[in-house]
């Protein structure tokens, strides 16, 4: 959950070599399966949704592991933190300022838990820049 930091079973996933999608596929795959009843839209927010999402329906449709119903709408959002570092149109298309009710979220609620892992913390590293 990007606004309170919970954590769907089998949702969460390392990226070995950078973001992989499929790692990802994954994550969403098993979060969007997971007490979904009567749930239609789903905010999606990830750093890279602006290609990843382009995408998505076909790769996961083509795997015989994991599958999105059809009948959740997924709307692509990149978190406050991370959409100012894209293309001017990512901004308009991404920006959760643009969505009623989602107000200012950053998409870090993550990596602000995963400080306090100071166990962990030392097997993370900064990705590179989405564009």
């Amino acid at each position: 959950c990007a606004w309170h930091g919970c954590f769907y079973p089998h949702s969460v996933v390392d990226f070995q070599k950078g973001e992989r999608q499929l790692n990802m596929d994954y994550s969403l795959a098993n979060t969007l399966a997971y007490n979904m009843a009567g749930i239609q839209n789903v905010d999606c927010f990830y750093d890279m949704n602006c290609s990843y999402m382009k995408n998505l329906r076909k790769h996961i449709g083509g795997s015989n592991h994991i599958q999105i119903p059809m009948s959740i709408c997924i709307v692509p959002r990149i978190g406050i933190c991370h959409v100012h570092r894209h293309k001017k149109e990512c901004y308009a298309c991404y920006s959760p300022l643009f969505i009623k009710g989602a107000g200012w979220v950053d998409g870090e609620i993550i990596e602000t838990l995963w400080s306090m892992l100071n166990v962990v913390s030392t097997s993370t590293c900064s990705m590179s820049s989405p564009h």
